[in-house]
């Protein structure tokens, strides 16, 4: 029979700290939700008296040869919504695992939020485009867009001050799991590292298509069906093939997915070329998108370069036992776990581990296994 829903039934430890991440996390995925959520009522609503767009709502207009549409904002807001339950997840994950390189990665992808809020709030306010020049005199649309900056702001801030405690609890336990090999706690951080940043990939490229094929191309254009049918599911297949590889060490796979990610910034560097050079003043479709896909491209190109070289790391280290490693700690945890249940069941209120209050250590787990 299943017990109560609780966070140490989640996997997560006991520790203050820990808790304090997971509060913060919960308490900006609420926060920015609900501020979407009205910026998106607010949008709608300042469109209602719009003609039907390419996509079925909106505003066209003849005289830019363009498309103002009410989706190219909401777009964004939406992305925003989803950007922070990803980062709900990646915190999650991050501390239920003790993973102190995916703390640190939540915290920085919480500082990309806040420079994309930056990015949205300079397009409305500072150098608006003609079509975001609809909001310029929305003073409730203004107040949402300087809350966004200010909520991730402080979160940015807490996640920093939280980021250095769990490292400093987590950081002496995360390698030791694999034994005193020094070769295979290297190894094991090189897997971490690529895990994280194949993680960050799929969200920044899914989004940056989801931009470019929504908001840029037409829907008479072919390109934007092929974006949406093959180039999204395409990667998303891709990437997962890439963890595939990583987690069974298959050499002959990782060497496909190293070649097509040192291939791929040839893409972006075109795209970025192509938005940015010989454009036609009175003819741009990505006079709303630019900064926006200019941003998406810039961290993609970057966390691509990274992760092609963090894939050569883990390829080499592909051999030296670390697959086994996981697999006998995994292992290990799974029949500490078995024996924990075996204790409380057959010895209430006697000699049972006080389950309230025990989290996971590897000296535990030595102690009761030998």
């Amino acid at each position: 029979m299943a017990g109560p829903l609780t966070l140490k039934s989640l996997g997560i430890p006991t520790s203050i700290w820990a808790r304090l991440f997971i509060s913060v996390a919960l308490l900006e995925v609420f926060a920015i939700v609900c501020i979407q959520g009205y910026v998106i009522k607010r949008t709608v609503d300042i469109y209602k008296n719009g003609v039907e767009s390419q996509w079925g709502f909106g505003v066209q207009t003849g005289s830019t040869k363009m498309s103002i549409t009410q989706e190219s904002f909401i777009v964004y807001d939406v992305i925003f919504i989803v950007a922070q339950l990803f980062l709900l997840m990646l915190c999650w994950e991050a501390v239920a695992h003790k993973n102190t390189i995916q703390i640190i990665a939540a915290t920085l992808f919480n500082v990309m939020c806040l420079i994309y809020s930056l990015i949205q709030y300079t397009t409305f306010y500072i150098r608006p485009s003609t079509s975001a020049g609809i909001f310029q005199k929305d003073n409730d649309m203004r107040v949402l867009q300087i809350t966004t900056m200010v909520v991730y702001s402080l979160c940015s801030v807490a996640f920093a001050m939280l980021t250095w405690e769990l490292y400093q609890l987590f950081g002496w336990k995360t390698y030791k799991k694999l034994g005193a090999n020094l070769a295979l706690r290297r190894a094991y951080k090189w897997h971490q590292i690529l895990l994280t940043l194949l993680k960050l990939d799929i969200f920044f490229f899914i989004s940056y298509s989801v931009q470019l094929a929504t908001l840029v191309l037409r829907v008479s254009d072919p390109e934007t069906w092929v974006q949406i049918g093959v180039v999204i599911p395409g990667s998303v297949v891709f990437l997962v093939l890439s963890f595939w590889a990583l987690k069974v060490e298959n050499k002959r796979v990782m060497i496909v997915v190293i070649v097509c990610l040192g291939l791929s910034p040839a893409y972006f560097i075109y795209k970025l070329v192509r938005m940015n050079v010989n454009i036609d003043k009175n003819n741009d479709p990505y006079l709303d998108s630019r900064k926006y896909l200019t941003f998406f491209i810039v961290v993609t190109l970057a966390l691509i370069l990274v992760t092609v070289y963090v894939s050569i790391q883990c390829y080499r280290n592909f051999g030296i036992g670390l697959k086994e490693g996981i697999a006998d700690y995994d292992a290990r945890k799974a029949q500490l776990k078995a024996n924990r249940a075996l204790l409380a069941s057959g010895n209430k209120g006697e000699s049972a581990v006080d389950s309230s209050n025990y989290e996971y250590t590897e000296v535990h787990e030595r102690f009761v296994l030998e």
